[in-house]
């Protein structure tokens, strides 16, 4: 009885550890930075999203608005990365302070972390429901917050310096 218990046991243990997925490389990277910054994670998304940022991206049609707002909202300044390789992994994560104030994220917030070449860049949140809006900072801050300007005030110096 005992060695069937015994077999059984290190079956089990075999086939969860061998169906947990191993994640490494820039998604381990997002991961642990997530973690020094208190959230939970509840879920992961993986990789969401890689491309090579050019000015194009960040001024002209409906099509650049997901960058111009996941770039407004971060504490560095895109042109470092223009030319160089984005990766973008997803995660939603509970924990998060946008939940104590936004009755939309109480299913969690969907936390965006920004890497090029293993660095991490920052990232961006949004509550993890069906909703309209735009992004937050990775820590829930708005643009305005981030920025010190008015939404116009950005506004008018970013078409400035990315417009044609």
């Amino acid at each position: 009885m005992r060695k069937l218990v015994f077999i059984l046991f290190t079956l089990m243990t075999f086939i969860f550890t061998g169906c947990t997925p191993q994640i490494t490389g820039d998604e381990k990277i997002a991961e642990e930075f997530i973690k020094s910054k208190g959230y939970t994670i509840t879920a992961r998304k993986g990789q969401i999203q890689k491309y090579v940022l050019e000015k194009n991206k960040l001024y002209g049609g409906t099509k650049t608005i997901p960058y111009q707002q996941s770039w407004a909202v971060q504490t560095v300044e895109p042109d470092k990365y223009f030319g160089k390789e984005i990766t973008v992994y997803g995660f939603t994560v509970k924990n998060y302070p946008m939940q104590k104030e936004d009755k939309n994220a109480e299913d969690g917030v969907n936390v965006y972390v920004m890497l090029s070449d293993g660095k991490i860049i920052g990232g961006y949140s949004y509550p993890n429901a069906d909703v309209v809006g735009a992004f937050s900072s990775i820590d829930g801050k708005t643009l305005e917050e981030v920025t010190g300007l008015s939404f116009q005030q950005w506004k008018d110096n970013w078409k400035k310096k990315y417009g044609n």
